[in-house]
């Protein structure tokens, strides 16, 4: 009789409502010794559910059971979860209820809603406890399993044989119990079976949580957007501002510090007050001294408009964390990152999930060059054991997002100047001044016979002379590839240098090179990998880079780097970073929703009139 009302309440009841009313059903059946020894279609079945899941895995119908979105290998799982279970249904009422749960958790793991409809479930739910036909219950305890497989495919980055995936090898022992977790899921643990496909990469664990701390504030209201600036106008410390009660609140929501301490405030009033000539007020005498100091002077200090010292340090950590000059000047890039929505960056946090899904697991040493954030990182064992700024490509020269293995490194390498560059850049300077090869050592290389020729003996107006002759810049203070360069052979010619301009590190928009990455300190990083073979081979080779000697060193570990496009990073301390989208690789979302609702602007900049009379 239990089982006959829980069939029923199904059609009108959510899932969460079903749970929390304790009215999901026992496990339906323990699995008989026979059915679980069952490796093939040999044996026999006799349950009419039994013998229509056979038909539909086996007969004439199997061919037609792969759907499109669907990978052939997936299908094949479905076939050899039934067969190991002697073609006897999978999915209990507990299993279906837990997969409508999971169908509205799926934004928790930065996945649409309408990944799986839960519409569509219900439906299933119904044929497949409700039906008298057993053909009906069996095509849809198959789509219930299936309906999981979808989602363990979206939560992974797609499987083998997923054209819309790149899986990495070492996706294929999870792709081998696939079978079992399906068991698990159909018996009541939908969401446990799905977590163990999850990623492991920490910075796909981090923004998952991050996502949960996004949604959270999201379901708090949010933050209101900071009525624009005019043009040419910034706000920088000391200034007092109609808007600065406002960025105080939008940047305490997000938990930057920018709360008003109290006692600092008189503190500070005081010291304000006073003259030159007075001795700076201890905190202990603070309260006795008010009376003595410019009242008016200690006013400004208090006024809640006045963009104070607390603040300005919030700003600065603000900017550093959304890839903008860390100065505390709010100007119109600063105002525009504040003014960016709650649900735009739960996008974001999203989008770089999945883009983790799609890397596939990482190995226990890897190379992390993110491309918005200017970093590579070099990771052992889930730690972040080093980091160095970058330079990356223009946007007319974009740097790819791929995955390869470092091979080896030279140290104070030659530069092979791009056809391109030459044709470009190089060959308009030396037409009207030969002279700048010498003087930024290079050498000119004709193709056709190999043997170096004067700058001032070639025609660097024609056409063809980028193609018939080669500029090769020697070693040295001026070289473009620096002191060193780390090669992982691919098909885009982009490898890890150094620079000479290193003044260019210091900039927070670093999208400078022609595709390569410059490294500010290529030796740092190329000592971090050979040190994982040995501290000596670290030391030699960074002893080569100091003697100005030209040596290639092989590494005995290859080591896995990846070149990725993340917006939304997540530091050690569980912060988050909202880089800027400088190739507009991520889509983006309507304007309409990108920027947050704005904070009362007609008060705020009424008052602003009022007080400049």
């Amino acid at each position: 009789m239990k089982t006959v009302l829980i069939t029923a309440v199904m059609a009108t009841a959510s899932p969460l409502a079903l749970a929390q009313n304790g009215l999901n059903p026992s496990p339906t059946k323990p699995a008989l010794s026979a059915q679980q020894q069952a490796v093939d279609g040999n044996m026999a079945v006799t349950s009419p559910m039994a013998r229509a899941i056979k038909h539909r895995m086996l007969g004439d119908s199997a061919s037609r059971q792969p759907e499109a979105d669907i990978a052939s290998q997936v299908n094949e799982t479905v076939r050899r979860a039934y067969t190991q279970s002697a073609f006897e249904p999978i999915w209990s009422e507990d299993g279906a209820v837990s997969l409508m749960t999971l169908a509205d958790h799926l934004p928790e793991y930065g996945l649409a809603p309408d990944t799986l409809p839960e519409a569509d479930l219900r439906q299933l739910a119904e044929q497949r406890f409700q039906s008298e036909s057993p053909e009906t219950r069996a095509s849809a305890d198959i789509a219930l399993s299936k309906a999981w497989l979808r989602l363990t495919a979206a939560v992974s980055g797609g499987w083998p044989g997923d054209k819309a995936s790149a899986p990495s090898p070492q996706q294929t022992p999870a792709y081998a119990v696939l079978p079992q977790q399906l068991k698990i899921a159909g018996e009541g643990n939908a969401e446990k079976a799905l977590k163990s496909f999850e990623p492991t990469a920490p910075q796909y664990v981090a923004l998952k949580q991050a996502l949960a701390e996004y949604r959270a504030i999201r379901d708090n209201g949010g933050w209101l957007a900071i009525p624009s600036l005019a043009d040419g106008e910034i706000i920088e410390a000391g200034d007092t501002d109609p808007r600065i009660p406002a960025i105080r609140e939008r940047l305490a929501v997000e938990s930057y510090d920018a709360d008003r301490n109290l006692f600092n405030l008189v503190n500070d009033a005081i010291k304000a007050g006073q003259s030159d000539e007075e001795t700076p007020v201890s905190s202990a005498a603070a309260a006795s001294e008010i009376a003595t100091v410019d009242v008016e002077e200690a006013q400004q200090v208090l006024d809640p408009q006045r963009y104070d010292e607390t603040l300005v340090e919030a700003v600065k950590t603000f900017q550093s964390r959304h890839g903008i000059k860390s100065d505390g000047v709010v100007g119109p890039n600063t105002l525009a990152a504040m003014n960016e929505s709650v649900d735009s960056k739960i996008v974001r946090i999203s989008e770089s999930m999945d883009r983790w899904r799609k890397q596939g697991a990482m190995s226990e040493r890897y190379i992390w060059a993110n491309i918005p954030s200017y970093t590579a990182e070099g990771w052992k064992d889930g730690q972040r054991e080093i980091t160095v700024r970058t330079i990356v490509g223009t946007p007319e020269h974009e740097t790819p997002a791929f995955n390869d293995e470092v091979e080896y490194a030279v140290a104070n390498p030659r530069w092979y100047t791009p056809a391109s560059i030459v044709r470009n850049e190089k060959a308009p300077k030396l037409a009207n001044d030969p002279g700048y090869a010498q003087r930024s050592n290079f050498k000119v290389i004709d193709r056709a016979t190999g043997q170096e020729v004067s700058a001032y003996s070639v025609n660097w107006k024609d056409a063809s002379a980028a193609e018939n002759y080669r500029l090769v810049q020697m070693p040295g203070a001026n070289n473009a590839l620096g002191e060193l360069k780390i090669i992982f052979p691919n098909q885009y010619a982009i490898y890890l240098h150094g620079t000479p301009g290193k003044h260019l590190f210091d900039r927070a928009e670093r999208a400078f090179s022609h595709g390569c990455i410059r490294l500010e300190n290529p030796t740092e990083m190329a000592g971090w990998i050979a040190g994982l073979d040995s501290t000596t081979e670290a030391d030699t080779l960074k002893q080569t880079v100091a003697s100005k000697t030209r040596q290639k060193f092989e590494f005995k570990t290859r080591v896995p780097i990846h070149i990725t496009y993340m917006t939304v990073t997540v530091n050690d301390d569980g912060s988050v970073n909202f880089w800027r989208d400088i190739y507009n690789r991520t889509g983006g979302i309507e304007q309409t929703h990108e920027m947050a609702p704005l904070d009362n602007p007609d008060s705020l900049m009424q008052t602003a009139k009022l007080e400049q009379g």
